[in-house]
């Protein structure tokens, strides 16, 4: 996986939210916009004093991905018990979907989430 250098403003921007008090909003588009949701996540997460912020994820049809956190955490302990697990090469989003405290939800039960509270919100 190639780095690349993260504009200073968004880092800036998080963490005048966490200061201020108030919520940050970012448009990701393009195909790999999960990918930066990781290193958003990130930056939130070292910027907050608290524990790692939640994630509510909502989605119209299909997520793209399996959401079935046991069975992640299964193919994950697999790897790791063979040698096979390597955080460099490993796929970022993998690791933060395993390690991430999310909760699903379809667009048209988003009545289910009401007065709830989360740390970061994913609009798919």
């Amino acid at each position: 996986m190639v780095r690349k250098k993260i504009d200073n403003r968004i880092r800036v921007l998080i963490e005048n939210g966490v200061v201020m008090g108030h919520r940050t909003m970012f448009v990701v588009i393009g195909e790999k916009a999960r990918d930066q949701v990781v290193l958003l996540h990130h930056m939130l997460s070292k910027t907050v004093v608290k524990s790692r912020p939640s994630v509510l994820w909502c989605y119209r049809k299909d997520l793209g991905f399996s959401s079935h956190r046991k069975k992640r955490m299964k193919t994950l302990q697999k790897k790791i018990k063979s040698g096979k697990l390597d955080v460099n090469e490993d796929d970022p989003f993998e690791l933060f979907v395993v390690s991430t405290n999310i909760r699903y939800c379809y667009y048209n039960e988003t009545h289910k989430i009401l007065g709830n509270t989360y740390g970061m919100c994913i609009l798919q």
